[in-house]
């Protein structure tokens, strides 16, 4: 099984203190109210709250070099979450340039007033073990992988 821990600790923790950086106070992960009345979890809020970010570790083109469609609707997901928040500043942050570009490409036009998509590349050890973890989780979701996984539970 991959791990995939690696990305919600150390890549989050890595952009919140980069946040924490550029915005001159503390982020943690936090559950907001959104405006219908349910909760959401974000990856990165301001100690004041007025900065809300959702963190993706996306990487670029799939393993047969097209355009990662789930990985663009689980953003923009997140970018309807960012909606429905009380906060002047709110950000999509994506840590692949590959990626970045592929959404920011497809959904040119389609991101309501008031968010932000921010690259914020990762150092390049750190994008080495992401990578690695993608490629280990994609070899999971392989329709070979699958089959293999639903023949041992038949047996």
């Amino acid at each position: 099984m991959a791990d995939t821990t690696y990305l919600t600790k150390t890549v989050e923790e890595f952009i919140r203190a980069h946040l924490a950086d550029s915005c001159g106070q503390p982020f943690r992960k936090r559950f907001l109210d959104l405006r219908p009345g349910g909760k959401h979890e974000f990856d990165a809020v301001s100690e004041d709250g007025t900065i809300v970010a959702s963190i993706k570790a996306h990487s670029g083109l799939t393993s047969g070099g097209k355009a990662p469609s789930g990985k663009i609707l689980a953003c923009l997901a997140e970018l309807y979450y960012l909606t429905l928040v009380d906060a002047p500043t709110r950000l999509l942050v994506l840590t692949n340039p590959l990626f970045f570009e592929i959404f920011k490409r497809k959904t040119v036009g389609a991101v309501a007033d008031g968010l932000t998509i921010e690259l914020v590349p990762l150092p390049t050890e750190m994008q080495a073990k992401v990578d690695s973890v993608v490629r280990e989780a994609s070899r999971e979701m392989s329709p070979a992988a699958a089959e293999a996984e639903v023949e041992t539970e038949i047996t």
